[in-house]
């Protein structure tokens, strides 16, 4: 069935399911290296590390996040691409030097060990893992950007297989690390996601030349042209907006090591949270096929259709999950999770099945944000994510809630706060006669 816009279901879905593809398999890493975690020595403290390294890490790298929608926004002829281009290099300079920065000066142990107050053994078994990592950023960043000139081509299926490719080579390495070597689950961790990543990467450059060629030829569209001061103020806003949304993690890492037996909490949260990552993943390629396929409001109308279906779709097979006990079977039988573990993990699933659904509405509405340069109003919508989400951690630290519910309510009502704001900006917008489309 065709809207009157002519976008129908089935174009957004061809549009959408190789993205959400490319999530999913992004999502089976954390599943891989737990498995290999969890039949190594200290799993529970491993486990908990993998934690840490990984907020930490993908917060380091939040500024190249969002290069994918800038990309996929304002990359729309040579001279653009140009400008970009030296945009790009530039931030993966700087994200390198601040991972370097971090890992190999004090600065780590005074943030980890000082100010988030992870136990040491955590802290400890977590820095080789960032240590190898240091390049992550970088070679993150040039993926994003050279993935959103594809999806702004329509090329979204090679992406699917790019990300395949990372999959395939997580699993492998890891595979054979566990097997030949007496390296530590956290180690073997870092090394296969750095490798996996640098592979896709090197893949997703190579089969985007003939589009990146195509784009360097393009004429300069009409209107005002991008300069560095225009990209610069359309990018930052979505990046501090992402690095304060990826605080989420280290808070409630700080909180979750104000609990009793921290090390268990953490490790119940990091086994539960790599499969409610599955769920939330579906949700998170929305923006840019808001973006992509946004063009009048017939079209608006089946993109929110579809992403409310993605919703409601993705909090049911969480709250199935739960309810018939089949996520304890994913816990324990595949990823090797004690029962300990196990039991922790699944409360903190069952409290948070709302947490895909709000992803997917949020995601909606980023897209349909960014798509009118109204960028500004997601960073306020984070701030009071953030700001809610520490309040409710501090409440649940002084009320001595147990780990599960601190993380799972704390990041749920973080998330609602976080769609009231950005509803009520898009609401207010909707009246401004300066909205425009990209």
């Amino acid at each position: 069935m065709t809207t009157e816009g002519g976008l129908s279901g089935q174009t957004i879905l061809r549009f959408y399911y190789p993205l959400a593809l490319s999530w999913l398999f992004m999502g089976l890493e954390a599943p891989v290296c737990m498995s290999v975690i969890s039949h190594m020595s200290e799993p529970e403290v491993n486990a908990a590390a993998f934690f840490i390294m990984m907020s930490l890490s993908i917060w380091i790298e939040s500024p190249v996040i969002d290069l994918l929608s800038t990309s996929t926004t304002l990359a729309k002829d040579g001279d653009r691409f140009a400008l970009i281009s030296k945009f790009v290099l530039r931030m993966m300079i700087w994200v390198t030097f601040a991972h370097a920065i971090f890992v190999f000066t004090p600065l780590y142990t005074l943030i980890i060990e000082g100010v988030m107050q992870i136990k040491h053994e955590v802290a400890a078994a977590a820095r080789p893992g960032m240590a190898i990592l240091t390049f992550w950023s970088a070679a993150i960043g040039w993926r994003r950007y050279l993935q959103g000139i594809l999806i702004r081509s329509g090329l979204t299926r090679v992406i699917g297989f790019g990300t395949l490719s990372r999959i395939v080579t997580i699993s492998t390495t890891a595979y054979l690390l566990h097997v030949n070597t007496n390296w530590s689950g956290v180690v073997i961790a870092a090394c296969a996601l750095m490798l996996s990543v640098a592979i896709e990467t090197l893949f997703i450059h190579i089969v985007s030349r003939p589009t990146v060629h195509d784009l360097r030829r393009k004429e300069p569209i009409e209107g005002e042209p991008l300069t560095m001061h225009r990209l610069m103020a359309f990018h930052f806003p979505l990046t501090a907006t992402t690095m304060v949304k990826l605080l989420v993690f280290p808070i409630i890492g700080a909180g979750l090591a104000r609990v009793n037996d921290p090390v268990l909490a953490t490790a119940a949260y990091q086994f539960a949270g790599t499969i409610i990552f599955l769920h939330r993943a579906l949700g998170f390629c929305l923006p840019e096929v808001v973006i992509a396929l946004y063009k009048d409001e017939a079209s608006r109308a089946a993109l929110r259709r579809f992403s409310l279906g993605v919703a409601i779709g993705t909090m049911s097979s969480m709250l199935i999950l739960s309810i018939t006990g089949a996520d304890r079977v994913i816990f324990e039988d595949i990823l090797g999770a004690k029962r300990n573990i196990s039991d922790l993990a699944h409360l903190v699933f069952f409290l948070s099945c709302a947490v895909p659904f709000l992803d997917a509405v949020q995601s909606y509405i980023r897209g349909v944000l960014t798509a009118h340069h109204l960028t500004v109003s997601r960073l306020l919508a984070v701030g009071v994510s953030v700001s809610s989400l520490m309040l409710v951690v501090s409440l649940g630290v002084s009320l001595h809630w147990s780990g599960p519910v601190l993380a799972a309510v704390s990041l749920t009502v973080a998330l609602a706060a976080e769609f009231a704001v950005l509803a009520f900006s898009w609401a207010r917008s909707q009246n401004s006669a300066q909205l425009r489309l990209s």
